[in-house]
């Protein structure tokens, strides 16, 4: 006879909020067959008196479980462990960097609401025709509130309304180097850098890194030995790595880049979802650094929509006329919701949602996926090394095959040399949990298997 509560035998042996416990107790039974399809769950207050909890981190946890589609409530007859769903999606997204849709936010009535404010308080000649580059008075005055957060209430600087990261990026290279210069960063590098360089005709030269990130030495290096003048850096959940560099790493960076005059391009689409970050090298050298924090990742990449703190040394004029040859203006009318979102207190909402989900789609991976401890995860994407049996790309090919897709390491890499096998998995592509936790459960598992085993032929 099957005990009544074997399936959690290991609850007490395992790490994490007791909750979670439960729930990945539950998620392994049913993996494993222990549990079936059908079977009722025990009463919330039975489960809590026999493992000596309070009720609300029992009902947290059939809360959770519900989420994620691994049990049924059916009023008073109880709770049943779910029957498997139908998937009818033949891929599931996990290369695309993106914010997760966050539970109990209905996103159709934020836009119904923030248009309509907008529309009452402009006229539509005004949204529908050309505006100059970097926003209006309110856009700007938005875009200083909301780097508040990350910059502290008093940061100097003028603030600059971008359409986008990586029209930003691209003017700041065409403003601040010329056809042939380098530009230093890390050897795993965001891909629109790499775009952006290549299109526009500049170097990059990778610059040594430690545990804690970019080196000071290296970066002395790369000014003394290739002319780098410029330095991007993603210190906060970087891309794709996940790595947050300490403060006394930013610190002592800011102290290399103030002594050799450099501009660093501070590219932090992470910050508001990291937990804990050190304050922005922005914070510790503003008249060295180039600020740039986009809305694509901590809210929406619908909203088209990134700030950037100039430094002094920076024309900002000379900015403009760059970003013009790219992208004229960003589209009034949405530029317009967004501060009013920002000002009304709408983006903060949406924010908060989307840290919260997160949240819980990180804990969702660090159980799904066995040895993650051993890689960062933060933001809304993590790094993940493969064991000696696989090459990242052959890896992500055996994935497709599989209905997964996920970014090969050599995505990141200066001419597809990466330093090491391991791909980047999003959390944030995924519409549900319960889709999340069933893809992570799949990939880990064919992580552990040799390549032989994941290259039979498909039908």
């Amino acid at each position: 006879m099957k005990t009544p509560l074997g399936w959690l035998a290991g609850f007490a042996s395992a790490s994490g909020p007791r909750y979670l416990r439960i729930v990945s107790a539950l998620e392994a039974a049913v993996a494993d067959g222990v549990l079936l399809p059908g079977e009722r769950m025990p009463a919330q207050r039975t489960l809590a008196d026999a493992l000596g909890l309070d009720l609300t981190t029992v009902s947290r946890a059939y809360q959770e479980c519900r989420k994620r589609g691994l049990v049924d409530t059916r009023g008073p007859q109880g709770t049943f462990v779910a029957p498997p769903k139908v998937e009818f999606d033949q891929i599931v997204d996990l290369s695309m960097n993106i914010p997760p849709a966050p539970a109990g936010i209905n996103l159709m009535d934020l836009l119904r609401y923030g248009l309509s404010q907008v529309l009452v308080r402009s006229e539509a000649p005004r949204l529908m025709t050309y505006h100059l580059g970097g926003g209006s008075v309110a856009d700007q005055e938005a875009g200083r509130r909301w780097l508040q957060q990350m910059l502290g209430p008093d940061f100097p600087g003028q603030v600059i309304a971008c359409p986008g990261a990586q029209a930003t990026l691209a003017a700041l290279i065409m403003t601040l180097t010329a056809p042939g210069d380098a530009i230093g960063c890390e050897p795993l590098i965001y891909p629109g850098l790499l775009l952006a360089t290549q299109t526009l005709g500049r170097r990059v030269v990778t610059i040594g890194t430690d545990a804690d990130g970019m080196t000071p030495d290296g970066l002395e290096a790369a000014h003394r030995e290739h002319g780098v003048r410029v330095v991007y850096l993603n210190p906060t959940a970087q891309n794709p790595t996940g790595h947050t560099i300490p403060l006394d790493r930013r610190n002592a960076l800011a102290k290399v880049a103030s002594g050799l005059d450099l501009i660093v391009l501070e590219d932090d689409p992470y910050w508001l979802l990291a937990e804990q970050a050190p304050p922005p090298l922005a914070a510790i050298a503003p008249g060295q650094t180039c600020y740039i924090a986009t809305l694509s990742k901590c809210l929406s990449p619908g909203l088209r929509t990134a700030y950037l703190r100039l430094p002094p040394q920076v024309d900002p004029q000379a900015f403009l006329a760059a970003l013009r040859s790219i992208s004229l203006m960003s589209a009034p009318l949405l530029i317009s919701m967004v501060t009013q979102w920002i000002l009304d207190g709408t983006a903060q909402q949406l924010l908060q949602a989307v840290q919260k989900e997160a949240r819980e789609r990180r804990a969702i991976a660090r159980h799904a996926l066995s040895g993650l401890h051993e890689d960062p995860c933060d933001g809304v994407h993590l790094w993940h090394r493969l064991p000696p049996h696989w090459n990242a790309d052959a890896f992500a090919r055996a994935a497709q095959r599989e209905g997964l897709t996920v970014a090969p390491s050599s995505a990141f890499a200066l001419h597809g040399a990466a330093p090491y096998d391991a791909i980047r998995i999003s959390l944030g592509a995924v519409t549900t949990r319960a889709e999340l936790t069933s893809a992570l459960r799949k990939l880990d598992r064919l992580i552990q298997q040799p390549p032989a085993e994941s290259l039979r032929i498909m039908v």
